[in-house]
């Protein structure tokens, strides 16, 4: 009985930080993209900024491993 406690706050517990790392990532790339046009307007025009790239690819490299997280299997959670 104990040990069936014990799994079920350990599953618990998972799915608490898997939730609590998908909401993490999740307003970190909102916040990169919500701000990310209003800093390219304010720039002049003329070639493209060296760490749009860089900021591009840490969007996507969030958002990947959100979908990562969604997609384990409920057992490895």
């Amino acid at each position: 009985m104990a040990n069936r406690k014990q799994r079920q706050r350990r599953a618990q517990a998972d799915r608490i930080h898997t939730q609590t790392e998908i909401n993490r990532r999740l307003h970190r790339a909102h916040s990169l993209a919500l701000f990310l046009p209003s800093d390219l307007h304010r720039l002049p025009y003329g070639p493209m900024p060296l760490w749009l790239p860089s900021v591009l690819d840490y969007i996507a490299d969030d958002i990947g491993d959100i979908q990562r997280l969604l997609n384990q299997p409920a057992h490895t959670r």
